[in-house]
């Protein structure tokens, strides 16, 4: 049961605030500056030390994989989403803070990445699960995409913060740590002050197992399963690409820490404008168009990063992953809100933060152990595979004005 009242322009514009917020971790903690400074400086440039990052990225995603379905049903039935939000970014915020402080050695940093990552994810899950509260049928993908664009201009405030402060040179890096974590805890305040929880919590409480409901809903709903299967590959690709950029760039192209910010300013600022000028394509068209030419996109950004040897040219490969990100995220959320019905978005949510964190687990683990395999090229050519097969999956799907319809003949 739910207060119909619709949100106003200042409550969409607070619930826009969180993605600003949390760009924050997932580009400078997770993205650009965290894997560099892991492997570089708490392992000392070991040679399993991007096993381990992928490892840990791993993990954190297990758990996250592991809680969010049942988390979000959990959040339905009690009208806890707002609530739960707030716990999970201040797990979040608390970890990252803690992150670069030079008595922890492998072990403890391990395990604030671990926690501080599967918080920011399942905080990702709930936030999301406001969105068709938030806007009617027809003007998702639109409000999706503010969301996602001005993420996209948080991680670019972020990312130049974190390119001030590395100036101080290569001990500087342990301060954007905490600088990071200031950062989300205000950028995200609209969002705890105005955001507002419109369940009502369930007055009978269903004798059926959280996990139990869960699956039912999944098994016996094909056109959420043959979206999500399509998602979570073109999300497998995804993940590994967040996770190694950093890594990849320092390697192969021979950036340093600064140069990799910069990098991803250019990232972030074609990420803006393809987050931006995605909105009303999807509501005029529907996700599928706009989901179909991100993955083509990634398989062309794929192979240009396997063949970039310069940094002109992997500059424009950032671009272009830039724009396709944009796409990519944007559609991918509204879809899954074009399908959520009345009173189940937490659970409609999780189930969809469920396949996306088994990507974000298998896409790092297996890009890691590519890497070790075939070396750092090897890996990012095969990591484009994973987009190419979400491209095939999501072809058999129809998204579009609010309807989602599984083509007949699948």
């Amino acid at each position: 049961m739910k207060n119909r009242e619709p949100a106003g322009k200042g409550e969409i514009f607070a619930w826009c605030w969180y993605d600003f917020g949390n760009s924050a971790f997932v580009t400078v903690v997770i993205t650009v500056v965290g894997g560099v400074f892991y492997t570089k400086t708490v392992c000392g440039g070991a040679s399993w030390a991007e096993w381990a990052w992928g490892t840990a990225l791993s993990a954190s995603a297990a758990v996250a994989m592991g809680v969010g379905p049942l988390l979000g049903r959990w959040a339905d039935r009690r009208a806890a989403k707002k609530r739960l939000l707030v716990g999970a970014t201040m797990v979040c915020v608390a970890g990252t803070a803690l992150m670069g402080l030079p008595m922890w050695g492998v072990a403890m940093v391990t395990g604030l990445v671990v926690v501080a990552n599967a918080a920011f994810l399942l905080g990702e899950n709930l936030v999301a699960a406001f969105l068709p509260e938030l806007a009617p049928m027809g003007q998702r993908g639109k409000i999706s995409a503010y969301g996602w664009g001005f993420g996209y201009v948080g991680g670019l405030v972020s990312l130049g913060l974190a390119l001030w402060m590395l100036e101080g040179g290569e001990g500087a890096v342990r301060n954007v740590f905490p600088a990071v974590a200031g950062f989300m805890m205000v950028a995200v305040l609209p969002t705890i002050l105005f955001l507002r929880e419109r369940a009502v919590a369930e007055k009978e409480r269903t004798t059926e197992s959280d996990w139990r409901a869960v699956w039912r809903t999944v098994r016996e709903w094909p056109e959420l399963r043959r979206l999500l299967l399509g998602l979570g590959a073109a999300l497998t690709g995804l993940s590994a690409v967040v996770g190694f950029a950093s890594i990849y760039a320092t390697k192969e192209i021979g950036f340093t820490l600064e140069d990799t910010v910069k990098l991803f300013v250019v990232l972030q600022v074609a990420a803006v404008v393809g987050a931006l000028g995605t909105g009303r394509w999807q509501d005029r068209s529907g996700a599928r168009p706009v989901l179909l030419w991100a993955l083509a996109l990634w398989v062309g950004v794929s192979v240009g990063a396997w063949w970039s040897r310069s940094a002109e040219s992997f500059y424009l490969v950032a671009a272009g992953a830039g724009v396709g990100m944009g796409w990519l995220q944007s559609a991918g959320r509204a879809a899954v809100a074009e399908l959520t019905p009345s009173g189940r978005e937490g659970e409609l949510f999780g189930i969809w933060g469920f396949a996306g964190k088994l990507a974000g687990m298998v896409g790092p683990f297996l890009f890691g152990g590519g890497a070790a395999l075939f070396g750092m090229r090897g890996a990012i050519l095969l990591n484009g595979v994973w987009f190419l097969l979400g491209g095939v999956l999501l072809a058999r799907v129809k998204l579009g004005n609010g309807k989602l319809v599984v083509e007949s003949g699948g």
